[in-house]
C-alpha cells in the first residue's frame, strides 16, 4: 500500500503512530466487529471515522483489517492488471494519487469550500459519497501503449458498486438516491465548453431542481479536483466560476416564477423578482456586507413566527419565531451567514438574531402562549458575552435556546451551558436531531428539555418504515424521560396522521399554520384542523 504524504510532513502515519492513537484505532476494529451484524450502528461507526480529522490515516489502519474486506468487499476485488480500490495507481496528467490515496483525500477536505454552511446530515451525505465515488476505477481501467492510464466510465461503475454498498448500509432511500446523483455526475461536465444552459439546466432536473443538493454536487467537485494535481484544479476554478453564475440565475429565477405564479409557500422568502428579471436578482459581496452589518445595526430584519401545536390538548404550546430581510431582492440567509462567515461575523450576526427575536416576541401584546424556540449556534451563544440580557428576557417569558451545531462540542462543555441556562429560567433543544453522530441513547448524558428531529428524517415519513421507526423510539424514549419532542415538517394531512398515530404531541408545520410575520388568533379553528380520521395500518 503507498505511504500517505497529505500536509506538511512526510510521513502522516509515523506522526499519528503513538499508543494512545493505536488502542482508540483498535478499539473502533473491535466496535466494528461487535456490530457486525448491525447495518445501523455499524453506518454509524464509519460515519463517525469519516467525520474525524485524521480520517486518512484511521481508514489506512482500518483497511488491512478483515473487517473492512468484509464490510467492503467491493475494495478488494482485482482487475486484470492484479488491482484494486486500495492499490490501484492513476498514472495520467490529472492526478498525483492512487485510487485508494485519493479517495482519503477527498474526505479530508470535501465540505471546506464554504459555499453553503452545512450541517451534520450534508456533511454525513459529502463523507459517504467521497468514500465511494471512484471505486469503480479499478473495474473499467485500460492502460494504452504510453503507459497511460484511462478510466472512462467509472463514474457509472462506481454508482452500481455504490447502490449495494448503500443497501447494506443504514439509509433511507431519499439518502442513497443523493449519493448516487453526486457520484454520478462528480466528473461530469468539467470543461468550460460543456458549462451551457441547456447542460446546467439537464443537472438541474438531475438534481431534483434542488439548489441545496447543486451546491453539494460542488463540494464534491471541489474536493475531487483539489486532489489532482494543481493543473486540473486550476483548470476547475474556471469551470466553477460559470456553475456559480448558473446556480445564482437560474434558481433565482425559478424561484420568483413560482412565486409569480401563486404556488410558493416558503415564508423564508423576501420580495419576488419583477418580470422575471434575473439581473436584478444578483447579490454582490457588496450588498452582501450591507445586509450583514444592517443585522449589527438591527435593521431592516422582519420577525416571522409559526405556532407550536398540542394536538393532544388542541391548543398553541409555544412558538417558532425565525427572520427573513426586508430588500427588494431575494435573499437566501444561508448566502448572508456564508457571507457573514468569510469576513468573519458570522458569531455576531448569529448573536444579535438571537436576541432580536427574542426582544421582538415579547413586544407582542396578543398571543395565545408565551413560550418560544429561539434558534442559535451553540459556539455563537456561547461566546456571546452580555447573557444578563438573554436572562433578563428568561425571567419574563419562557424560552427555548434551540441549539444547532452542537453535536462536535464536549458533552460536559455541552451540559455546562444546559446547566447554566437553566439556572436562569431557561430551556435548552436539540435541533436537527437524528442526522449526526449524537444517537437517542446519548441524550442520557445530557439534561436537554427538548428534542427536534431533522426535518429531512419527518418529510416523506408516511412512506418510509425507517423514518418511522426513529421518530416512534424517539417518542418512547421522550415518555421515559424528561424530554419532549417537537415535530417539525408536518407540512400535510398524510405527515400529521402518521406522526399522531406514532405519539407525538408537539408538532410544527404548514398544515396546521404557516410562517407569517404577525400571530393570528389559532385556537377557535385547532377542533376542525386536527380532527382527521387516523389512518390504519401505517406501520
Amino acid at each position: 500500500m503507498d505511504e500517505f504524504e497529505f500536509g506538511n510532513t512526510d510521513n502522516i502515519a509515523q506522526d499519528l503512530m503513538d499508543i494512545k492513537e493505536t488502542a482508540r484505532i483498535k478499539k473502533i476494529i473491535s466496535q466494528l466487529y461487535m456490530y457486525d451484524n448491525n447495518p445501523e450502528q455499524l453506518t454509524s461507526i464509519y460515519t463517525s471515522i469519516l467525520l474525524e480529522d485524521n480520517v486518512s490515516f484511521i481508514l489506512t489502519k482500518i483497511s488491512q483489517d478483515k473487517i473492512f474486506l468484509k464490510h467492503f468487499p467491493e475494495f478488494y476485488e482485482k482487475n486484470q492488471f492484479g488491482e484494486n480500490v486500495i492499490n490501484c495507481q492513476q498514472n495520467s496528467i490529472y492526478h498525483k494519487y492512487g485510487v485508494f490515496k485519493h479517495i482519503l483525500y477527498t474526505i479530508e477536505v470535501v465540505g471546506k469550500s464554504q459555499q453553503i454552511p452545512l450541517g451534520d446530515w450534508e456533511l454525513r451525505l459529502l463523507k459517504w459519497t467521497m468514500l465511494l465515488h471512484d471505486i469503480g476505477k479499478p473495474y473499467v481501467k485500460t492502460i494504452s501503449e504510453d503507459g497511460t492510464d484511462s478510466f472512462a466510465g467509472h463514474d457509472e461503475k462506481s454508482v452500481e458498486l455504490a447502490k449495494g454498498i448503500l443497501d447494506r448500509f443504514y439509509f433511507s432511500e431519499n439518502e442513497k438516491n443523493i449519493i448516487l446523483t453526486l457520484i454520478k455526475y462528480h466528473d461530469k461536465f468539467l470543461n468550460e465548453g460543456e458549462i451551457t444552459y441547456d447542460n446546467m439546466k439537464f443537472l438541474a432536473s438531475e438534481l431534483s431542481n434542488n439548489k441545496e443538493l447543486f451546491y453539494l454536487l460542488l463540494e464534491v467537485k471541489d474536493a475531487d479536483s483539489k486532489a489532482k494535481n494543481v493543473d486540473a484544479y486550476n483548470k476547475y476554478k474556471l469551470v466553477k466560476t460559470k456553475y456559480l453564475e448558473f446556480i445564482n440565475s437560474f434558481f433565482t429565477y425559478n424561484k420568483a416564477n413560482t412565486k409569480n405564479n401563486g404556488n410558493n409557500t416558503d415564508k423564508e422568502d423576501n420580495s419576488a423578482v419583477e418580470n422575471g428579471n434575473i439581473e436584478n436578482e444578483e447579490i454582490s459581496k457588496i450588498e452582501l456586507d450591507r445586509i450583514v452589518q444592517d443585522i449589527i445595526a438591527r435593521k431592516n430584519i422582519i420577525p416571522i413566527y409559526q405556532p407550536i401545536v398540542d394536538i393532544k390538548k388542541k391548543d398553541i404550546y409555544g412558538y417558532d419565531i425565525n427572520v427573513k430581510i426586508k430588500t427588494s431582492k431575494n435573499i437566501n440567509m444561508l448566502e448572508v451567514f456564508n457571507h457573514a462567515k468569510d469576513i468573519e461575523l458570522y458569531e455576531k450576526v448569529q448573536q444579535i438574531l438571537l436576541v432580536y427575536r427574542m426582544e421582538a416576541f415579547s413586544q407582542i401584546s396578543t398571543k395565545e402562549a408565551n413560550l418560544i424556540f429561539v434558534i442559535s449556534d451553540l459556539t455563537s451563544y456561547s461566546k456571546y458575552v452580555n447573557k444578563p440580557r438573554i436572562y433578563d428576557i428568561m425571567d419574563k417569558q419562557k424560552t427555548i435556546i434551540n441549539f444547532i451545531n452542537y453535536e462536535k462540542k464536549d458533552i460536559t462543555f455541552i451540559q455546562d451551558v444546559i446547566d447554566t441556562i437553566h439556572k436562569n429560567n431557561g430551556y435548552v433543544a436539540f435541533n436537527n436531531f437524528g442526522i449526526g453522530n449524537l444517537k437517542i441513547e446519548d441524550l442520557n448524558l445530557l439534561k436537554v428539555d427538548y428534542i427536534i428531529p431533522d426535518v429531512s428524517l419527518i418529510n416523506n415519513i408516511e412512506n418510509d418504515t425507517g423514518k418511522q421507526k426513529f421518530l416512534s423510539d424517539l417518542i418512547t424514549y421522550s415518555i421515559s424521560s424528561s424530554n419532549k419532542v417537537i415535530v417539525p415538517g408536518v407540512d400535510t394531512s398524510e405527515i400529521f396522521r402518521v406522526v399522531k398515530k406514532l405519539g407525538a404531541q408537539y408538532v410544527q408545520g404548514n398544515y396546521i399554520a404557516k410562517p407569517d410575520e404577525a400571530i393570528y388568533v389559532l385556537k377557535p379553528d385547532l377542533e376542525n384542523i386536527l380532527s382527521n380520521d387516523e389512518e390504519e395500518n401505517i406501520l
